[in-house]
């Protein structure tokens, strides 16, 4: 294990979980653990589990465009490893300037739950692994213009990025802090697209009649007041990132395939790792993402923004024993059989 983190040199090194007091992890720390998605109970009239992760994307599609609402369970890992890092900076009257970094290596995987005719015959069936992804979670202390966390993400269908931003502690925050989102897609300039057919199947067919899939974060909402119940937030961080900060670079890249055909251009995302007392959870780590891919219309050259959303509720696992070697890769999601609306971030 340190021999690998070796190889990111600047000070990175295995930190066991005995150990992780000797370094300031800042709000990350509350993150460290293995954490696996909440499993609701029933809606009336149905005895199937509903699941609290869901992913909804348009994609091109012959016709045009296909909107895909995929339920999910997933495995988000942030590993009792711990990175130190140092960035050189200048020397200035004889000082050098150098910036303290440290963070958590992430590991997430997503697997659909979709047993329909639909995600069957898109390639989603039940069991599919459609998103993997490993990264760091950093921790920044000092010349950080204002910015204490950043997300590196490498995604295996070729795209990396880079979102920084901030931490947010509160008291007693309710359960109606989620912000409205939407899957409905928009031109480069923010305007609705003119003609009909780019939004009426997003907003006028429901594919699931337990979900919002025009605001997805109503779903989060209603999730933790169902575990709430008649208990209440105690404390709350909000983890909130962007790859667009206007004072700080951020972005996302992609190989050139994706970035001619459907180009991933933004993400915004929110994480609320929330204490609950009196609920049938105890904590819980929710987050809502939103990834604008642009993409035209097929038949047209106007390119649109159709936003990727993808939100979830996650319950910390019980903690085991570290093993030998935790960095193992996720298997890729193109080790799946054909899958041509598995979404690229």
């Amino acid at each position: 294990m340190t021999e690998k983190l070796n190889k990111f040199g600047m000070g990175a090194r295995f930190i066991p979980p005995s150990q992780l007091n000797e370094i300031d992890l800042g709000p990350l720390r509350q993150l460290v653990g293995e954490w696996e998605t909440v499993v609701l109970p029933p809606v009336a009239g149905t005895s199937t589990p509903t699941p609290s992760g869901w992913n909804v994307i348009s994609v091109p599609d012959e016709k045009g465009f296909i909107f895909e609402v995929i339920p999910y369970k997933e495995n988000l890992k942030f590993s009792a490893v711990a990175v130190e890092a140092g960035n050189r900076g200048p020397v200035i009257n004889g000082n050098q300037f150098n910036q303290e970094i440290t963070g958590l290596f992430y590991e997430q995987q997503i697997i659909s739950v979709c047993d329909t005719d639909f995600c069957n015959a898109r390639g989603f069936a039940n069991g599919t692994v459609i998103h993997a992804e490993t990264g760091l979670f950093l921790y920044i202390t000092n010349f950080s213009s204002g910015l204490n966390i950043a997300r590196l993400g490498t995604v295996p269908h070729g795209n990396a990025l880079l979102a920084l931003g901030k931490t947010i502690d509160s008291t007693d925050p309710g359960t109606s802090f989620f912000p409205t989102v939407s899957a409905v897609a928009f031109n480069l300039d923010g305007s609705a697209p003119g003609g009909f057919g780019y939004n009426e199947n997003i907003i006028l067919d429901p594919q699931f009649a337990e979900f919002n899939q025009v605001d997805p974060n109503t779903f989060l909402q209603s999730t933790l007041q169902q575990i709430v119940g008649s208990g209440s937030i105690t404390s709350m961080t909000t983890f909130d990132l962007t790859t667009k900060n206007p004072d700080a670079t951020g972005g996302i890249l992609n190989i050139p395939f994706i970035e001619s055909n459907v180009r991933a251009t933004t993400m915004d995302v929110t994480y609320w790792l929330e204490n609950i007392t009196g609920g049938s959870e105890t904590e819980l780590l929710q987050y809502s993402q939103t990834v604008n891919l642009v993409f035209p219309i097929t038949g047209s050259v106007t390119p649109i923004v159709w936003p990727h959303i993808s939100i979830s509720t996650l319950k910390r696992m019980q903690a085991v024993p570290e093993q030998a070697d935790n960095l193992e890769v996720l298997k890729s999601s193109a080790s799946s059989p054909n899958t041509p609306g598995v979404p690229q971030l």
